[in-house]
C-alpha cells in the first residue's frame, strides 16, 4: 500500500487533484467577481497564451527527454524553445495593440498583460525537462501544485482588494515566478549560449510533427474560444470557457500526470528498441485511464446542472449545458491522449501529425457550420468531433502496436463497466428524493459515486486487472 501511495502516478494524481481543485476554486471566486463578458475577455487572451506555452512544452521539450547527449544539445534546444515563446509573445502583443492597447481594456488589455508569459515558460520548460529526464516526476508534480496554490492565493487576494482582470493576470505571473525559483534551485543550471547547427537541424526534423500535432490539439481545445470570440460577444466565450473549465478539471487530473509518465517510460523503452514493452505499457496506461476517466466524465455530465447552480454564481448558469456536453467529449480523451508518445516513440510521428490535422480540420468545419451559433452549439461540435477522432486515433495506435480487437475489449471493459455502475448509482439517488435541497442532493450523489468507484478501482487493482504506471 505504501509503495502504491508513493508511486509517481499516485503522487502525480494527488498533486494534480489538489492543483485542479485550486484552479476550480479560482473559477468559483472569479464567478463572483467578474461577469461572463469580463471572463470571456480573459479567456480569449489566455487561449493564445496556452497555445504558445504548449508549443514551448512540446517538440523540443520531448527531444530533451530523448536525446542521447543532453550536454551537447541542451543549449541549442533552449534557444529554439525561447524563439517559440518570443514569437507567441510578439503575436499576442501585436494583437493587443491592434485592438486598442491597454486603454481599451477587455481583451486588448488581457493580451498585452499576458504576452510575456510564454517567454518565461521557455526557461521553465527547459528546466522541467531535465527533471523529467531524471524521472523526478514527483518533484515536478509537487512544484506544479505549489505554483497553482500561489496563483490562487494571489488572485483571491487581488479580487478581495477590488481588482478584476488584473487579479487573474497577476496569478499567472506569481505562479511562473514560483516554478522558476523551485526548478532553478533543483536543476542548478542555466542555458548557455552554445549553438550547434547539427542539433538544430535534428531538432527541427524530429520536433515538427509534435509541434504540428500539439498546435492542432490546442486548436481542438481552444478553437471554440477563438471562433466564438470572432463571431460572438466575449460573454459567449466566457460561457463556453467556464463550462470547459468545470468539465476539464476531472479529466486533467488523470491525463496530465499519466501523459507525462507515459512520455518518460516510452522514451526509455524506445532507447532500448523494445516494441513489446511499449505495447504492454500502452495497454496498462489506457486501461487505467479509461477506468478513471469514463466514470468521472459521465458523472460530471449527469450532475452538470447541480454543479453549476450550487458552485458557481447564478449569473453563470448558462454554462451548465456546456459542462454536460464537454464532459462527454473529454471522456474520449482516455483513448486519444497517448497518440503522441506512442506514435513518436514507434517512429511514426508523421502519421500522428496527420491524425491531428484531420482532427483540426473537422473541428473547424463543425465549429464554423454549427458551432458558431452559441456556446452550447460549440460544445456539441466538440462532442461530434471527439467521437470521430477518438475512433480513428484508437485504430491507428492499435494498428501500430499490433493490438488485436480482443485485447481492446479487455482494455476497455473495466472502464465501461465502472461507468455503468456509476450511472446506476446516480439513477438510484435520483429516484429517491431528498428534501434537503439541491446542494445536499449534489454532494450525497457525488459522494456515493466516489465511494463506489474507489472500492471498485481497489478491487480491480488487487486482482491485477489494472496496474499503476511507472516512469
Amino acid at each position: 500500500m505504501l509503495r502504491t501511495l508513493s508511486s509517481a502516478f499516485a503522487i502525480g494524481v494527488a498533486a494534480r487533484i489538489t492543483a485542479q481543485v485550486a484552479a476550480f476554486a479560482l473559477i468559483l471566486v472569479a464567478s463572483r467577481a467578474l461577469d461572463l463578458a469580463e471572463f470571456g475577455s480573459y479567456a480569449i487572451a489566455a487561449a493564445l497564451m496556452v497555445i504558445t506555452t504548449t508549443l514551448v512544452y512540446t517538440g523540443i521539450y520531448h527531444l530533451l527527454l530523448r536525446t542521447d547527449d543532453i550536454a551537447r544539445d541542451r543549449d541549442t534546444f533552449f534557444a529554439m524553445q525561447f524563439a517559440i515563446g518570443a514569437s507567441g509573445a510578439t503575436l499576442m502583443a501585436g494583437l493587443g495593440l491592434w485592438m486598442g492597447g491597454p486603454s481599451a481594456g477587455g481583451t486588448a488589455f488581457a493580451l498585452l498583460a499576458l504576452a510575456p508569459n510564454p517567454v518565461f515558460a521557455a526557461l521553465s520548460a527547459w528546466l522541467e525537462a531535465h527533471l523529467v529526464r531524471d524521472a523526478r516526476i514527483r518533484t515536478t508534480a509537487l512544484a506544479t501544485l505549489g505554483a497553482e496554490l500561489v496563483a490562487l492565493g494571489t488572485s483571491v487576494a487581488m479580487f478581495h482588494a477590488g481588482y478584476k482582470l488584473e487579479a487573474l493576470v497577476a496569478g499567472r505571473y506569481t505562479s511562473m515566478a514560483f516554478i522558476l525559483v523551485v526548478y532553478l534551485g533543483l536543476v542548478r543550471r542555466l542555458p548557455g549560449l552554445t549553438w550547434r547547427w547539427e542539433s538544430a537541424r535534428h531538432g527541427l526534423q524530429q520536433a515538427w510533427p509534435l509541434w504540428g500535432s500539439s498546435s492542432l490539439g490546442m486548436l481542438s481545445n481552444y478553437g471554440a474560444d477563438l471562433i466564438l470570440g470572432a463571431f460572438l460577444a466575449p460573454a459567449a466565450v466566457g460561457t463556453y470557457r467556464a463550462g470547459s473549465r468545470v468539465a476539464n478539471t476531472a479529466a486533467d487530473v488523470v491525463l496530465q500526470p499519466l501523459g507525462q509518465i507515459s512520455w518518460a517510460r516510452f522514451a526509455r523503452l524506445e532507447a532500448n528498441a523494445n516494441r513489446d514493452d511499449i505495447r504492454a505499457a500502452w495497454k496498462e496506461n489506457v486501461a487505467l485511464c479509461v477506468a478513471i476517466l469514463a466514470p468521472a466524465m459521465l458523472t460530471v455530465s449527469l450532475l452538470a446542472p447541480g454543479i453549476v447552480s450550487v458552485l458557481l454564481d447564478p449569473s453563470w448558469g448558462a454554462a451548465a449545458g456546456v459542462v454536460a456536453l464537454l464532459a462527454l467529449a473529454r471522456s474520449v480523451d482516455s483513448l486519444v491522449f497517448l497518440l503522441e508518445p506512442t506514435m513518436t516513440c514507434l517512429g511514426k510521428g508523421r502519421l500522428q501529425f496527420f491524425v491531428r490535422l484531420g482532427d483540426a480540420a473537422l473541428l473547424v468545419a463543425l465549429l464554423v457550420t454549427i458551432g458558431r451559433v452559441s456556446a452550447e452549439a460549440a460544445a456539441m461540435a466538440i462532442v461530434v468531433k471527439a467521437a470521430i477522432v477518438g475512433g480513428v486515433a484508437l485504430w491507428v495506435m492499435a494498428a501500430a502496436l499490433r493490438v488485436r480487437l480482443p485485447d481492446l475489449v479487455d482494455i476497455l471493459a473495466p472502464g465501461l463497466g465502472l461507468a455503468l455502475v456509476c450511472l446506476l448509482v446516480i439513477l438510484t439517488f435520483r429516484s429517491v428524493p431528498v428534501a434537503a435541497g439541491p446542494a445536499a442532493d449534489l454532494f450525497l450523489t457525488a459522494g456515493a459515486v466516489l465511494v463506489t468507484w474507489a472500492l471498485a478501482i481497489a478491487a480491480l487493482m488487487k486482482s491485477r486487472w489494472l496496474t499503476l504506471p511507472t516512469p
